[in-house]
């Protein structure tokens, strides 16, 4: 299989590549699209067969389940069972965006997609050219990010082929994603509401809606990003919590490593980089910009990798709001 590549313009799209696509995911085929999080690889919900490629061509556990995307809200009875009234208040709230929602499944949605549990993972996504593709496939799409699995989520088509060149039909390429990061994933099958994974929405903007939301600690797989070592670039991953000595712990953990000849990268706040100048570093943004830091996140680590680094120390930033899910994905990265 050779995968073709459309670029596509989002503020402009044009139809015929829209439809040549759709035609891709009514044949059972897999096509990679950009949605406002990161890039997912889509087949047809309801088509067996095609969902399985999805799993085999990312390498993907089948104990780890795939979320579904509609393009109107209507559609959520195509997916699920029932809606609750705390599920429309966060739908008119969030939806279309990076929120994902845990509901129970609706029979007719195949086990493949759901990995035989009986809820589903369930978004409206934001970007036009994901809501376009769903549309015109006439069908809601099972679709996971575009990446091998367990390593880097791509914000660039360039990142999906260089992940799945050639195992995939097609890669629609509108640019680089806006957010950087996964979706949210909460799950209201069950009480307290639990956050099965930080993302594009905050803990404290969910929380101004569902005040008990907890974050979840559990150990069973019941949403994608659930496993401990996950978003791993091929390069070990060392994060240094933010604190008064961050700079000097990361300096140290350099040239012990560097000493022991590891080729080492650096990932540094903005404000910091004066402070690394015999080092190879990459910045990460403004300690306190969470939007510009997430979006470099992923494509950080990746770089870093084609150059042959060997280790990645991070400088750590502050867990509040979006910097929450991006320590969640940097721990994760290590394996913690």
């Amino acid at each position: 299989m050779k995968t073709k590549i459309l670029k596509i313009n989002s503020q402009k799209i044009e139809p015929s590549k829209i439809k040549k696509a759709a035609a891709v995911i009514k044949k059972g085929g897999l096509v990679a699209f950009p949605t406002e999080t990161v890039y997912g690889l889509g087949a047809d919900a309801f088509n067996p067969q095609a969902v399985a490629k999805i799993f085999a061509v990312k390498k993907r556990p089948l104990n780890d389940p795939l979320i579904v995307h509609i393009a109107e809200k209507k559609d959520i009875f195509k997916v699920a069972k029932e809606v609750n009234k705390i599920a429309y208040r966060l739908i008119e709230k969030f939806w279309p965006g990076p929120l994902t929602l845990v509901l129970e499944k609706s029979s007719l949605l195949p086990e493949i997609v759901t990995t035989g549990l009986d809820t589903v993972g369930l978004r409206m996504p934001s970007h036009p050219v994901a809501l376009s593709l769903i549309r015109e496939a006439k069908t809601p799409l099972a679709a996971p990010s575009a990446n091998l699995f367990g390593k880097p989520s791509p914000t660039t088509a360039r990142h999906v082929w260089e992940d799945l060149k050639d195992k995939i039909d097609l890669i629609l390429d509108a640019g680089k994603t806006e957010i950087g990061l996964e979706s949210t994933i909460l799950d209201l099958t069950r009480r307290p509401f639990s956050l099965l994974r930080l993302g594009g929405i905050s803990l404290e903007e969910l929380r101004k809606i569902i005040p008990e939301v907890k974050l979840c600690k559990g150990e069973k797989v019941v949403s994608p990003g659930m496993f401990r070592c996950h978003y791993s670039p091929r390069a070990k991953v060392m994060v240094v919590e933010e604190g008064k000595h961050q700079i000097e712990k990361v300096k140290e953990l350099a040239h012990k490593f560097s000493r022991k000849g590891k080729k080492i990268g650096i990932m540094v706040k903005e404000e910091d980089k004066s402070k690394y100048e015999k080092f190879r570093i990459k910045v990460l943004g403004k300690g306190d910009d969470f939007a510009t830091c997430a979006g470099n996140l992923f494509s950080l680590l990746r770089e870093f990798d084609n150059e042959g680094v060997d280790l990645i120390i991070v400088e750590g930033i502050r867990e509040k709001g979006l910097g929450r899910a991006i320590m969640e994905r940097l721990r994760k990265a290590q394996g913690i």
